[in-house]
């Protein structure tokens, strides 16, 4: 591990300015006193951690090939976490000696330098990391980067800060903890993922929680829409959705309630699908799922929640078709993008299908028979929305 931390240690252009020799660099002069060194070694971290930033901004991926071979994910990964240990170790011991009550400023120059060290390799780490890593697990690591390094930089700001310009004591210890939190989240078991197939599963389960509070919402709306009682002094609430031209408490129409259910229908149906690519995709480590299908279903997530929360807004009166066949087509593309990345064309053969989609065996037809009447049950309720949503938005016109 020691070979390859001093690489992630010898940090690059952004940084040349202050680090020399794999060292930060501290330009004290003799005359300084302990409490000048202090500040300008916090000065010296502020100004790294923001060189940090703009470096993980860059998505830069040049290196000098010298001295920096190629290593292997599971050394990389070693090491980002032990970074991640000792930025954390250096930010209690600063924390510690500059206690604005009584701050020791002599013993904050070696755990400040250290930081400094830290927060220039953890990007380099990235940088390496950004030579073969595949894009969904590369971005969950850069998140946790860039999320430590921004706290490391406010926690610098704050303490650099006049006595009277924050609240002291509460501002610094508040920055600590949370990048403590930070820190903890991503060292503990099954913090930081080990593979892409882990990374792209853990975006898929965000999202599915997320979907399925959708469904919970248009379900919501099918039975707002159906009681007759008065509304209840939390429901009188101003919810803010008025003033967007929105709102969650006007009763529907009965056309408008027939198209809440079916749009309803087809949501639970694309939840269901979900969950199943869950199932019988992402829980299944095989060396057969390449790396870019995955990333390619790490997107489709995304972009199917977003679409499913775009159609679900359109559901609340008074309904506008033309915006609801708007969102419905977004929604069905996205959709179908997920059925080509799952799903061969049908007029490939049942075995090629099943090759592709490398679900848990070969032979295992039953899974890609259950994709298959799925996504021919969206499509077959897509279009009846779609054609109700036509005709009506004709007649409107």
């Amino acid at each position: 591990m020691r070979k390859s931390a001093e690489a992630c240690r010898a940090v690059s252009a952004p940084f040349a300015t202050k680090i020399a020799e794999n060292d930060v660099v501290l330009p004290f002069s003799v005359a300084m006193s302990d409490q000048q060194k202090s500040t300008t070694s916090l000065q010296l971290l502020v100004e790294n951690s923001r060189a940090a930033l703009d470096a993980l901004e860059s998505k830069e991926t040049s290196l000098h090939d010298e001295g920096f071979p190629s290593t292997g994910f599971t050394t990389l990964r070693t090491d980002f976490i032990s970074l991640l240990a000792l930025i954390y170790a250096a930010t209690t011991k600063v924390a510690l000696s500059l206690k604005p009550s009584s701050p020791e400023h002599k013993a904050s120059l070696t755990p400040l330098k250290n930081l400094s060290n830290n927060v220039a390799a953890l990007v380099h780490s990235i940088r390496l990391m950004r030579r073969n890593l595949a894009a969904t697990i590369l971005k969950e690591y850069e998140i946790v980067a860039r999320n430590v390094i921004r706290e490391v930089l406010h926690f610098s700001e704050v303490l650099l800060s006049p006595p009277a310009a924050s609240t002291s004591n509460e501002d610094y210890l508040v920055g600590v903890g949370k990048m403590h939190e930070l820190i903890d989240l991503a060292r503990r078991s099954g913090g930081l993922s080990l593979n892409n197939r882990e990374a792209v599963r853990k975006r898929w389960l965000q999202d599915r929680d997320s979907l399925v509070d959708g469904e919970e919402e248009i379900q919501e709306i099918c039975q707002s829409s159906d009681s007759d009682e008065p509304a209840d002094d939390d429901e009188l609430f101003d919810d803010g959705w008025e003033e967007l031209g929105i709102s969650s408490k006007q009763k529907l129409s009965p056309v408008e309630r027939d198209r809440v259910e079916k749009v309803h229908s087809l949501i639970k149906i694309v939840v269901l699908l979900h969950k199943r690519v869950l199932k019988d995709v992402l829980e299944q480590d095989l060396n057969a799922r390449n790396d870019s299908t995955l990333d390619n279903l790490a997107t489709l997530s995304g972009r199917l929640l977003e679409a499913s929360d775009d159609l679900i807004s359109s559901m609340y009166g008074p309904q506008q078709p033309s915006n609801i066949i708007a969102y419905l087509d977004a929604y069905s593309a996205v959709l179908k993008d997920v059925q080509k990345t799952l799903l061969l064309p049908r007029g490939r053969s049942l075995e090629d299908q099943v090759a592709s989609l490398s679900l848990s065996m070969p032979s295992d037809e039953k899974s890609v028979k259950w994709f298959t009447t799925c996504f021919d049950q969206i499509e077959k309720a897509t279009a009846k929305i779609s054609d109700i949503l036509t005709d009506a938005d004709r007649h409107e016109s």
